[in-house]
């Protein structure tokens, strides 16, 4: 938060701290015990408040799993961009290169993911039953990776190191529709296979990752998950950023 737009005031600044504990506090709880563990009476007792007085902080469950949700999201892209970054976006090490940026983004999105499981699983695991996350709190901070993976899509592109087109017949027209109406608000210039690309790329990042991080492949994959996923991160830059 920049020193312009922090609370100002005692009580305001007070307020903050105190949703900032309620974030750590219910982050442990999810380390420890799971989305199922989450309690908000804990996170009263966690503050040494009585649990009643929690509830002008967090309303309910639901509230504060929003809270944990664009935490998570936002903590992840703050992770991959910082990432990115690092590999320079115009004239730094790697010379902006989208391939070597992308590389960066999926390191840095299996490394999160490994170093917190639980807080993955509530972005990309089974959803929590009885509770629908709200498109207007999450989306902006939900959609941040996206964003950087079609903005590294569009700069291959743009140099002339597009990757696979869609298919062999071209896009459908129903996603290329699709395409026009969630992709296009981002403000992104790039064509619809472009962006089908980095679509694939992106959904197919969070599945790799989801499949070490649920165990999915197995007890002997998971010993050498790391290394798998560090394979399977290369082999995704070729969709939009081949060598």
């Amino acid at each position: 938060m920049s020193t312009s737009s922090r609370p100002s005031g005692p009580r305001a600044l007070a307020r903050e701290r105190t949703m900032e504990r309620i974030i750590e506090l219910g982050n442990a709880q999810l380390a420890e015990q799971g989305v199922a563990g989450l309690s908000v009476r804990e996170i009263a007792r966690g503050l040494g408040v009585v649990s009643s007085a929690i509830y002008r902080y967090v309303g309910s469950r639901d509230e504060l799993l929003t809270l944990l949700i664009v935490d998570g999201y936002t903590d992840l892209a703050d992770v991959v961009d910082a990432a990115v970054a690092g590999v320079g976006a115009h004239g730094a090490a790697g010379d902006g290169d989208p391939r070597t940026r992308f590389l960066a983004l999926g390191d840095a999105m299996c490394a999160w993911a490994i170093a917190h499981p639980e807080r993955w699983t509530l972005l990309y695991g089974t959803p929590v039953r009885d509770y629908s996350a709200p498109a207007e709190t999450t989306n902006a901070d939900g959609t941040r990776v996206m964003q950087a993976v079609l903005r590294i899509a569009a700069d291959a592109a743009a140099r002339g190191r597009a990757g696979a087109a869609g298919t062999e017949e071209g896009l459908a027209p129903a996603v290329t529709s699709l395409l026009e109406s969630h992709l296009d608000e981002f403000g992104i210039e790039a064509g619809a296979e472009t962006e089908f690309a980095a679509l694939t790329a992106w959904s197919s990042l969070v599945g790799v990752i989801s499949a070490h991080v649920f165990g999915q492949l197995g007890a002997d994959a998971v010993a050498v998950g790391e290394h798998i996923l560090h394979s399977q991160v290369r082999m995704l830059a070729e969709l939009i950023a081949p060598r």
